[in-house]
């Protein structure tokens, strides 16, 4: 029997919530994402298509839609997700001219008036709908996972199931007919002769499965898999193994130019341009992006276009020889995340790339205009892995990777070179007055240990540090100064972590012993003399509050991190290099909300990490994997929902009110409220990022809702631990973390 999908039904429940009731009062709208590195976006590019030889649009990883008007020489965003990451990955034009795009958790997009608009639905079970084709004769079909084959016959606003079933997923499909299809993916390998009212499996699949399959003829077809091809020669009747561990690993997509000639891109361990000119005897590569996978490859006229995990929308006119990029990526190394982001008392803001191979440089960027446009400077400091930028006013700027120093007085346009001693590496700067700048560093020598060092020159020189310091005896970890007179050294010795406080400026130096916190204190936000924040990554992780100048410390975020910055007001943000999340308090480092960014990950259905964080005046900067630089801007117009996990009303403000209880054992409440109507949609994903199922996708009047959870239920798919619920609306997002209890 076949499943029928409308567009009535975009209003579903999938058991794990329950609607009750709805009423009134208003919350905060969290954050909008503007990208500012790579431009127009940096997330995966999975699906590229074009009605014309003008006009085309390309869909992303986290929901972005891009469209072109000039051949794909350049790309803006027509459609930008500010809501869950839900990546989408396929895009066709149908017959009629529609646009449909198919996406994770069984997301259709339609429009029929060239993307001004869209109309959405969710196909249950459908999961991850990788790949869109059409059926010969009439009809479209978009395959997913559990052996789903959705087919639509009424240009998309319907869908029906006629797929094998199973446990795998999809990758590709192919219809010859329509009557004939194949489906490959991960566990799958199967062929209907009857427009998929049954299926045979063709063959059983190695471990990673296959990634495509096509025909170049009525008779001979090919299933790709990592090292070699299924290939058949009698239209699809029987099928023969052929391994291939030389030349191209990892094939993907497959342009076919004419039965002898394609054309290949890899995904894994490369994004590479292949060609062959003898149906895949042997094959040349030519081109290597240097990152790490290729999704798409079409052909529009006489232009090729591919895309990357990285956002390149990459063409070509001559099939490969020569290659351009549509998208906008200064970096020398384009896998590289950036680490390290300061700026300017004005807003001018700085950054840095790690380089994870080779041994030149990083990229240093800068940007005059809040985040929103990003260049490399004509002078650069010239390092390769920068630890710290700090300045003092608009002027004066220090720079420090390793033992090598840079310091700047023309507010970043040139740099002077300075250094520490050969066996000490910075660990990070602060800068309390015009006159005095301090670093701390540690030193590689056998014995271990560090020094606190001071310029009185903005940076030119520096001497160590004494006044009640111990020489060359303290692992620093960081310092950090409140105002021109209070500052503070945290270090490690064995596995205890140990605080050093200054009142006269850094002059003299003595020593706090901490309680309630055990750890490598990584970085360290002074407010002022005795209220301060400490961040540790592992141990007992999360962000430590103190009240009395460091004596005592309170645990007020279990979720771990590396590194502070500090806003406007009470606004500090924190980060954890390669979490999905960052946090922010508004309240002074009282409480604290975990937010997700929406950076796509390699793989379909995955989150990128955020490897740094600068707070600015509405918001933050987060600097992300592959060169991504992102401006997160507070859009709300009342405060900052509570800290995550405490379960706290704010009845004041739109988004989640509470999930209560929370730690949560068997079942539970969330209450929303709703500025005005809206489709809702609220996404659970575990600690990793990975998306677990949508869990409501509903049309709601404004007002507050309460929802039943279904606790059991919701074990079942993540069992224990940690995990975070996502309200999306038309306008706004806002996200709660949950400690589901065993």
């Amino acid at each position: 029997m076949y499943r029928t999908v409308t567009v009535a039904r975009i209003a579903f429940l999938t058991g794990f919530f329950i609607f009750l009731f709805n009423g009134s009062q208003p919350k905060a709208q969290g954050f909008s994402f503007h990208w500012g590195h790579p431009s127009p976006q940096g997330n995966s590019v999975y699906g590229i298509a074009f009605k014309d030889g003008a006009s085309g649009w390309a869909v992303t990883g986290c929901g972005n839609i891009l469209e072109t008007t000039n051949s794909g020489e350049n790309w803006v965003i027509s459609r930008q997700n500010n809501g869950s990451c839900i990546d989408l990955f396929d895009i066709l034009i149908s017959s009629q001219g529609s646009l449909i795009v198919s996406g994770d958790q069984g997301t259709i997009l339609r429009s029929s008036d060239e993307g001004a608009s869209w109309s959405e639905q969710t196909v249950p079970g459908a999961g991850r709908l990788y790949d869109l084709t059409t059926i010969p004769g009439g009809g479209i079909s978009a395959a997913g996972q559990n052996g789903t084959v959705l087919v639509s016959f009424d240009d998309g606003i319907t869908w029906i199931d006629r797929g094998p079933g199973g446990t795998g997923y999809a990758r590709h499909h192919v219809w010859k007919s329509a009557e004939e299809a194949y489906e490959v993916g991960s566990g799958l390998f199967h062929r209907t002769l009857d427009g998929g009212t049954t299926w045979s499996q063709v063959a059983n699949t190695s471990m990673f499965g296959l990634s495509e399959v096509y025909f170049v003829n009525d008779n001979t077809g090919y299933a790709v898999e990592d090292f070699g091809y299924w290939k058949s020669t009698d239209g699809g009747d029987s099928w023969v193994l052929v391994q291939q561990f030389s030349g191209i690993d990892y094939r993907f997509r497959t342009l076919v130019l004419d039965e002898q000639h394609w054309l290949s891109v890899t995904f894994g361990e490369g994004s590479e341009l292949w060609e062959t000119t003898d149906a895949g005897q042997n094959w040349s590569m030519l081109y290597d992006r240097n990152s790490t996978a290729s999704a798409c490859l079409i052909k529009n006229g006489n232009r090729i276009f591919f895309g990357t995990e990285i956002g390149d929308i990459l063409y070509s006119d001559d099939l490969g020889v020569n290659v351009n990029n549509g998208v906008e990526n200064l970096a020398v190394f384009p896998v590289a995340p950036v680490t390290v982001i300061g700026k300017r008392t004005d807003g001018t803001l700085f950054a840095n790339n790690q380089p994870n191979s080779g041994t030149n440089n990083g990229t240093f960027y800068r940007s005059d205009d809040n985040g929103n446009s990003w260049y490399v400077p004509q002078e650069t400091p010239g390092l390769r892995w920068v630890t710290d930028i700090e300045f003092s006013g608009d002027q004066y700027g220090v720079v420090g990777s390793y033992q090598d120093l840079r310091y700047s007085h023309d507010g970043g346009t040139t740099w002077g070179i300075a250094s520490l001693p050969a066996d000490y590496r910075l660990v990070n700067f602060s800068f309390p007055a015009e006159d005095r700048f301090f670093l701390g560093a540690y030193t590689t020598t056998s014995g271990g240990g560090g020094n606190l060092y001071k310029s009185t020159d903005q940076g030119v020189t520096w001497q160590v540090v004494q006044g009640g310091l111990p020489a060359n005896g303290l692992y620093l970890a960081c310092v950090d100064f409140a105002d021109e007179n209070y500052g503070y050294v945290s270090y490690y010795s064995g596995s205890v972590s140990g605080i050093y406080k200054t009142q006269d400026g850094g002059s003299s130096w003595n020593l706090v012993t901490p309680s309630g916190i055990t750890g490598f204190i990584t970085d360290m936000c002074w407010l002022d003399e005795n209220n301060g924040l400490a961040a540790l990554p592992g141990g007992e992780a999360g962000i430590y509050r103190t009240g009395d100048g460091g004596l005592h410390w309170t645990r007020v975020s279990e979720t771990g991190a590396r590194k502070l910055t500090k806003g406007t007001g009470n606004r500090i943000g924190a980060v954890d290099p390669g979490d999905f999340l960052f946090q922010e308090s508004t309240d002074g480092g009282m409480t604290w909300t975990s937010w997700a960014s929406p950076f796509s990950g390699i793989n379909p259905g995955t989150s990128g990490g955020v490897s740094s964080i600068q707070a600015i005046e509405n918001g933050y900067i987060l600097g992300g994997i592959s060169n991504r630089l992102l401006v997160a801007t507070d859009d709300a117009t009342t405060d900052i929902p509570g800290r995550a996990g405490e379960g706290s009303d704010q009845d004041g403000g739109f988004g989640i009110l509470s999930v209560t209880p929370n730690p949560l054992s068997t079942n539970g409440i969330v209450r929303i409220n709703l500025q005005k109507s809206s489709q809702v949609t609220i996404s659970v994903t575990d600690a990793t990022g990975r998306q677990v199922i949508p869990v409501v996708r509903q049309n709601f009047p404004s007002g507050i809702h309460e929802i039943q959870l279904n606790g059991n239920l919701l074990r079942k798919k993540i069992h224990s631990g940690v995990c975070f619920l996502t309200l999306t609306t038309n306008d706004y997002f806002d996200t709660e973390k949950i400690i589901l209890l065993d």
